[in-house]
C-alpha cells in the first residue's frame, strides 16, 4: 500500500483502499519482533542494545475496516485495538468483546474467494463484494 495520504504520527486518516476503494481508517503500527517489543531491530536477545543506542522504531500502517466487531468472530491475527493513536494486535481487555478488523484480511479486490480463516472474515467479505456490486450498478445505472 502507497503511505501517500497517511497521515503524520497520531493521526486518524480515512483513506480509501487502494484495491477496492472503500473507506478504511489508516493507523500507525509498529512491527512486532516475535518477543516482547514492537522494534524490528531487535536481535536474538532483544533486551540487550548493541550499537550506540537503541534505533528508533520502525512505523507501519495499516488499514483497518471502520466500526467494532465481535472478537469470537474473526481470528486471533485479523483484530486489532486503538491505544495512544497507535493500532495493537489483538482486542483490548476494556473493548467488552468488540475489536478493529484489518481490511486486508476481508477485500474483495485481495482475496477474489472467500476467505475461510473466521467466520467474521467470510461475512465482512460477502458485505464488502456486495456493497461494491450495487455501487456499481448504482453508477452504471
Amino acid at each position: 500500500m502507497s503511505d501517500s495520504h497517511v497521515p503524520v504520527w497520531g493521526r486518524k486518516l480515512t483513506v480509501p483502499c487502494p484495491e477496492c476503494g472503500l473507506a478504511t481508517h489508516r493507523h500507525r503500527t509498529l512491527t512486532f519482533d516475535g518477543v516482547s517489543t514492537y522494534r524490528r531491530h531487535a536481535g536474538p536477545d532483544p533486551a540487550r542494545i548493541f550499537g550506540t543506542g537503541e534505533p528508533e522504531p520502525e512505523p507501519a500502517w495499516i488499514a483497518l475496516v471502520p466500526g467494532d466487531y465481535p472478537v469470537r468472530f474473526f481470528a486471533d491475527g485479523e483484530v486489532f485495538h486503538l491505544a495512544g493513536g497507535i493500532a495493537w494486535p489483538g482486542p483490548h481487555h476494556r473493548d467488552y468483546g468488540t475489536a478493529r478488523v484489518a481490511h486486508d484480511i476481508c477485500c474483495p479486490t485481495l482475496h477474489p474467494a472467500r476467505p475461510d480463516t473466521s467466520r467474521g472474515t467470510a461475512e465482512l467479505w460477502r458485505a464488502i463484494r456486495l456493497r461494491l456490486a450495487r455501487g456499481a450498478r448504482d453508477v452504471t445505472g
